[in-house]
């Protein structure tokens, strides 16, 4: 049995054949957003190989609370063994769930509860017509408060241009939508 800290220290391990094909994002409602023109990363990069050297999480979270550190003892079970294809977003999004999501969801299952749903509206007082495909939410009482939701996209992210800061309109619209 290993603690749910020590599963997410850990890399997911089974292999992960990318095809680097590349899906973008233009959704209409980001568009009222300003584009990001400061930001700090927590990231370095050896722009020579083009590979990440070390990220700072230290700098980049908080410290852990108590209800954290409890969270972070719960047991958890590492994700099964088998070799993934990323050819569509939904095999990022089978992904997600098996080797990210339910290893950390097994640290909510309490303190409050988190529930996940897929491909609904996002929770909240705007009726948006769009879908996203994770939704994670915290019941208080008989209504549902998103914490976070989740959109998969394919290779989208150039950690070059933002290292860089060298965004170009796929990257500025990604940043937008973050920003919402």
């Amino acid at each position: 049995m290993s603690s749910v800290q020590s599963l997410i220290f850990q890399h997911p391990t089974n292999s992960v054949d990318n095809p680097d094909i590349t899906s973008y994002t233009s959704k209409t409602w980001a568009k009222s957003y300003v584009p990001l023109r400061r930001y700090r990363l927590h990231t370095t990069m050896d722009m020579d190989s083009g590979e990440v050297t070390r990220v700072d999480f230290d700098t980049a979270f908080l410290p852990l609370m108590e209800d954290e550190e409890k969270r972070m003892s719960e047991i958890g079970q590492p994700p099964n063994a088998r070799h993934w294809r990323f050819e569509t977003e939904a095999d990022i999004e089978h992904w997600w769930h098996a080797e990210v999501s339910d290893v950390v969801l097994a640290a909510w299952q309490r303190y409050p509860a988190i529930v996940q749903t897929d491909h609904t509206a996002p929770l909240g007082d705007k009726n948006i017509p769009e879908n996203v495909h994770s939704t994670y939410a915290m019941y208080l009482g008989s209504s549902r408060a998103p914490v976070i939701i989740g959109e998969m996209k394919r290779n989208l992210i150039r950690v070059d241009a933002w290292c860089q800061g060298t965004m170009n309109e796929a990257q500025q619209r990604l940043a937008q939508e973050l920003r919402g």
